[in-house]
């Protein structure tokens, strides 16, 4: 379990799922904020402004693979252009079972690429686990 309130930048275009991960964080007594973006474009604009623009820098960043107007990795490339953002983790939450998209994930700078789980117990496990697994480091 983690303390404070930690910042979770998401991109997610499924509300069904955005749901399941604040429940998730929830049960796992992560307190959080979301700043959540439903198409690649749209968080890439936001993630080129970070560090820039006053607004808190997240303590991690949660996308999906496949977004409307772009993808997981695109909004990863955008991340590492900017130097603010070298400490935060990034992690890849998705329906995805392609190794390619995997191994693209990985060389873009995901810490980890998670396949979402069907079934719900699972997903409120091991999602949640993994976010507080990313979250330890913030105090």
């Amino acid at each position: 379990m983690t303390t404070g309130t930690h910042r979770i930048f998401l991109v997610e275009d499924n509300a069904g799922d955005v749901y399941l991960l604040q429940a998730a964080l929830q049960e796992q007594g992560i307190e959080h904020e979301i700043e959540h973006y439903v198409t690649a474009d749209a968080a890439i604009n936001a993630i080129n402004s970070l560090g820039k623009d006053g607004r808190q820098l997240p303590h991690v960043i949660l996308l999906d693979y496949n977004l409307p107007r772009g993808d997981g990795c695109d909004i990863l490339a955008a991340a590492a252009q900017n130097p603010a953002l070298a400490s935060v983790p990034k992690a890849v939450l998705t329906s995805s079972m392609s190794p390619n998209h995997r191994e693209r994930a990985l060389q873009f700078g995901a810490a980890c690429f998670i396949i979402k789980p069907v079934s719900l117990d699972e997903f409120m496990s091991q999602v949640g686990g993994m976010v507080a697994d990313l979250l330890l480091p913030i105090k």
